[in-house]
């Protein structure tokens, strides 16, 4: 009997069933695919100009909306006249002097200004991103992104300037470097450059040291502030409630002061270095002498310290200018393991100076008018500023950097002139010797003078 799975009987079986079906298959020939087109895609360009579009109308919202809260908690129904200051508050954000209750303004929000160029930052890093742009583009890409949202930007400021009658021509150049700022810095970001992979090896950790230096000075000045306002919460407190602003006057109020903290904290910062700073005319807040005149009845105000000499211990923040000099160093030595002394001296002193003047240009950006005649001229003394720092800072990078050296060099010679300790000193070796001797194999210590017969 056939089995039912032989070849025999499925071949009846498929020709009674009708003619064999024959199953062929076909090979898709490849093909070349097609080739994308030359350059980054297009759209980028609106991508950044409207980038810059979005980041105005929302800092305008926020600040025009923070203007008429605190405006309608004091005094309802008076709209025009708050979205009319709220304008010009959101100017000032941007570098314009502004008019406020008949009092001239110059001095920037900087914590308003810090949040436009981190939203400008934001849209250009997503416009170099859409672009997907090749090496050969890459920069063309970078610099056309951050110059169209600096060129839009400026143009809605110098528009919105315009219709409010503000003086634009301080307002264009602010806003076009705020733009700047920070439209390079997300398009950097973006296309994943590393603006320093062509620098020499020992100058790349020096941007890295100088941010680090800063950073020490910053939370100085944070903590100048914080210590300003727990010894004098009382008055800080009555200043408050003095202004009688309510609940939402109050958080109105409070959120005007954060977005003057950054200016604040890098005036305590120059007092903490021991150049101090100005509130207007005449007066002067230093850790050595304190002299206040006439000022506005703002609640933070009342952290400054009493007018009259200082305290001795005043000058233990001078120390922040010491740490400021050694984190430069140390940042910039750390690459550097094989450098000599001189070397590291002289790098270290170098990273703590750059890291002055960059915080003097910095504490440059934080000064201006709280007003017309003594209340003119508020911010940091930067002449100062500029001798104090430069030589706390430059000093202490330069003695941080030569003894980094020196105990570098010390390791390096501790670890030539050190022998082999493979193995133990009391460990042992077997050597053979001639026969006929006493014994087979005689055993000498490891490092001991010795040799076969």
């Amino acid at each position: 009997m056939a089995s039912l799975l032989s070849s025999r009987r499925s071949g009846r079986s498929s020709r009674r069933q009708g003619p064999d079906v024959r199953l062929t298959t076909t090979r898709a020939e490849e093909t070349e695919p097609e080739t994308a087109p030359y350059g980054p895609r297009y759209g980028w360009q609106l991508l950044a100009i409207g980038g810059a579009l979005a980041t105005a109308v929302a800092g305008w919202i926020l600040v025009a909306g923070l203007t008429v809260v605190g405006w309608l908690a004091a005094d309802p129904g008076d709209l025009g006249a708050a979205m009319h200051t709220g304008t010009r508050l959101w100017l000032l954000a941007n570098g314009t002097p502004a008019e406020l209750a008949g009092v001239h303004w110059s001095l920037t929000p900087l914590g308003m200004s810090l949040v436009i160029a981190f939203m400008i930052s934001r849209f250009t890093r997503a416009a170099v991103r859409f672009a997907d742009p090749d090496d050969a583009e890459t920069a063309r890409v970078i610099l056309g992104s951050a110059g169209l949202a600096a060129v839009s930007y400026a143009a809605i400021v110098a528009a919105v300037g315009l219709s409010s009658g503000a003086e634009i021509a301080r307002g264009i150049v602010g806003a076009a470097v705020l733009a700047a700022v920070g439209g390079l810095w997300g398009a950097v970001r973006g296309a994943g450059v590393r603006p320093t992979a062509d620098w020499p090896d020992w100058a790349r950790s020096i941007p890295t040291a100088v941010a680090g230096a800063v950073a020490v000075l910053v939370l100085a000045g944070i903590a100048v502030l914080t210590a300003g306002i727990v010894f004098n919460a009382d008055r800080v407190g009555s200043l408050a409630g003095g202004l009688g602003a309510g609940v939402v006057g109050g958080i109105a109020l409070w959120g005007a002061q954060a977005a003057f903290a950054p200016n604040i904290v890098i005036w305590c910062a120059s007092y903490a270095l021991g150049a101090g700073f100005r509130i207007g005319q005449g007066s002067v807040v230093a850790p050595s002498d304190s002299s206040l005149g006439l000022l506005p009845s703002i609640p933070v105000l009342g952290a400054l310290p009493d007018s009259g000499p200082g305290s001795v211990w005043n000058l233990l923040w001078l120390l922040s200018g010491v740490a400021a000099g050694a984190v430069a160093a140390v940042l910039v030595v750390r690459r550097r393991p094989a450098a000599r002394p001189d070397e590291t001296t002289l790098v270290g002193g170098l990273a703590a100076v750059l890291a002055a003047l960059v915080f003097t240009g910095l504490a440059w950006t934080t000064g201006g008018n709280l007003g017309d005649g003594r209340l003119a001229g508020a911010g940091p003394r930067l002449l100062e500023l500029l001798v104090m720092s430069c030589t706390l800072l430059g000093l202490s990078g330069m003695i941080s950097g030569l003894l980094l050296g020196v105990i570098g060099l010390l390791r390096r010679r501790r670890t030539v002139g050190q022998p082999d300790r493979s193995m133990e000193e009391d460990d042992t070796v077997a050597v053979d010797v001639p026969p006929g001797a006493e014994s087979d194999t005689t055993r000498i210590p490891v490092g001991a003078k010795g040799g076969s017969g």
